[in-house]
């Protein structure tokens, strides 16, 4: 009865924990009415030693800020493209993290100049944007003839 009591306690508390986990996706999670849930204001973009910049992309609000950390090996932040892109870092960056505000919606491809290949995606979208058109509801069925009462 206990093992049976521990096992059952044991699956609940690792499903909790995955649902509070990332799936892997950077996708922004959507309601009910199929409108994006807000994003955070501020998120973290990791430029790797191994020449990535991790996650690969971020969602953000409008006005929303994107902390840059960079480790023990040099890169660069060149912003490619975006209706109003912040200010590149364009020095080789190592040790220390830099923020970028981006206050219009969009997206915004970046790369680091040293490293081809090198490179992310800021997508900048307020929470009234729809990701996916909700189907509308059945309408009502009629009873069948003669079920009347």
């Amino acid at each position: 009865m206990h093992r049976i009591r521990f096992t059952l306690i044991t699956a609940l508390l690792t499903a909790a924990l995955a649902a509070c986990g990332s799936s892997g996706s950077d996708a922004s999670p959507t309601g009910p009415s199929g409108q994006l849930v807000p994003s955070p204001r501020t998120v973290f973009v990791r430029a790797t030693d191994q020449m990535t910049f991790a996650p690969a992309t971020v969602t953000v609000v409008p006005g929303g800020t994107v902390v840059f950390e960079f480790g023990g090996l040099g890169h660069t932040v060149i912003f490619d493209s975006g209706p109003n892109p912040p200010d590149d870092i364009p020095n080789i960056t190592v040790n220390t993290s830099i923020t970028r505000t981006l206050t219009a919606t969009g997206t915004y491809t970046y790369h680091c100049r040293i490293h081809p290949g090198m490179a992310g995606t800021i997508v900048v979208a307020d929470s009234t944007t729809t990701s996916s058109a909700t189907p509308p509801a059945a309408p009502p069925q009629a009873p069948p003839p003669g079920s009347y009462p």
